[in-house]
């Protein structure tokens, strides 16, 4: 089985992931689910930790009958050492799913095959959109899974 590597913050993890999930599940690969820069927390663009994060991606993986694997990736702040850096954390895969320019143009540059989903509703399912309506009080939870939104009520943050 290939294993495909989903490169994200998950901040919060939303419905345009939880379709990325499906795709790699669909194509009949094995998740190799990479969370970036998890010694980040509790920033406005980083509010969730690590913890929180994975706890989101197996609330969700919980409903499906597939393999995964959940690997907290630090930032390093170099794009020209981060694939190495990443791959001393990660086993070997095959395959590397995003819709990110900057994710593909590195993975492409060190030699793996990417795979560019087709991104549906792209300007409500991010993070930044996410995490500015929940500072504006707006409608959010539709654009994440019920258990992340659950998850998020339970978190308080600052």
């Amino acid at each position: 089985m290939k294993k495909g590597l989903i490169l994200g913050r998950f901040q919060p993890l939303h419905m345009g992931h939880l379709s990325l999930f499906e795709t790699v599940i669909d194509d009949g690969h094995e998740l190799l689910i990479c969370i970036g820069s998890s010694n980040e927390e509790r920033t406005n663009n980083n509010p969730y930790t690590s913890l929180e994060r994975t706890r989101m991606i197996r609330s969700v993986l919980s409903n499906y009958n597939c393999k995964y694997d959940i690997f907290e990736i630090p930032d390093i702040n170099n794009n020209d050492l981060y694939v190495k850096h990443l791959e001393s954390i990660v086993p070997e895969f095959e395959l590397v799913y995003s819709g990110n320019k900057l994710v593909k143009m590195l993975f492409e540059n060190a030699g793996y095959s990417v795979i560019i989903p087709d991104l549906i509703k792209r300007e409500a399912w991010q993070g930044a959109s996410i995490r500015q309506a929940m500072k504006d009080g707006g409608d959010w939870e539709m654009d994440v899974p019920l258990s992340v939104a659950n998850i998020i009520s339970e978190i308080e943050l600052s």
